[in-house]
């Protein structure tokens, strides 16, 4: 009895024994939501080791200002995907192309009104705070410019999403955050604006990298969907 107690409890161990899998899912599990949030901020993991006071007040002021830009594209993502999916999944692929291209266009105008908008207001808005580091307009037009990604490559995150390639993506910002990390690592100066170049660049990689991916679905990435033969500007 013992030798078949033995072997139940053992099978119902392996039963119920959370696998390695299911721990570091990067879709659904906790692990997976943390990396999500890490890789989407990567520089905020480093600055406050790397900047002094000011310039790190400098930055995180900038940071989220330039955070407006993705909240509304995340806004307007909400109100379109139930029907982007359901046109992905149709059988008239056609039109979830035009669909699609239509959306980049949109994301094009929203991103850039935003984009403006924040790098006008921004510096007013600082402008009475007399300890924040003069750096800040630098630093707000180069995280801007990171966010504003959609202008030239479209909706990649949402279109990603919507071709079921979200996996992929979150693996992909994990690989570029890498880059960030390193590159920053690397750099001479170490200095605030010189982070939100590099963090510039590593968005514009990620955005740049989908965008070459939804061409196989025949997505035309940012202004390029104006050549959509169901885009007509007259």
């Amino acid at each position: 009895m013992s030798g078949v107690a033995f072997l139940v409890e053992w099978e119902m161990g392996e039963r119920y024994r959370p696998s390695l899998r299911g721990i570091f899912d990067l879709q659904s599990s906790g692990f997976g939501a943390v990396f999500r949030v890490v890789v989407r901020f990567p520089d905020l993991v480093i600055v406050p080791w790397i900047l002094e006071e000011r310039m790190l007040l400098a930055y995180l002021l900038a940071r989220s200002a330039s955070l407006l830009v993705p909240l509304v594209l995340v806004i307007l993502g909400w109100k379109v995907l139930p029907q982007l999916v359901a046109l992905s999944q149709g059988a008239q692929q056609n039109l979830f192309q035009g669909a699609a291209a239509r959306i980049n266009l949109g994301y094009l105008m929203v991103c850039s009104a935003v984009g403006l908008m924040v790098l006008t207001v921004g510096p007013r808005l600082v402008g009475g705070l007399g300890s924040v580091d003069p750096a800040f307009g630098s630093l707000l037009l180069w995280l801007v410019v990171g966010q504003s990604a959609p202008i030239l490559f479209g909706a990649t995150g949402l279109l990603m999403q919507v071709v079921d390639r979200s996996a992929f993506y979150t693996v992909l910002s994990g690989v570029t955050a890498a880059m960030f990390w390193v590159a920053a690592a690397l750099s001479i100066e170490r200095q605030g604006v010189e982070i939100a170049q590099i963090l510039a660049a590593a968005q514009l990689t990620h955005a740049a990298i989908c965008a070459g991916l939804l061409t196989q679905c025949g997505v035309w990435p940012g202004l390029t969907a104006l050549f959509h033969k169901e885009i007509r500007l007259f």
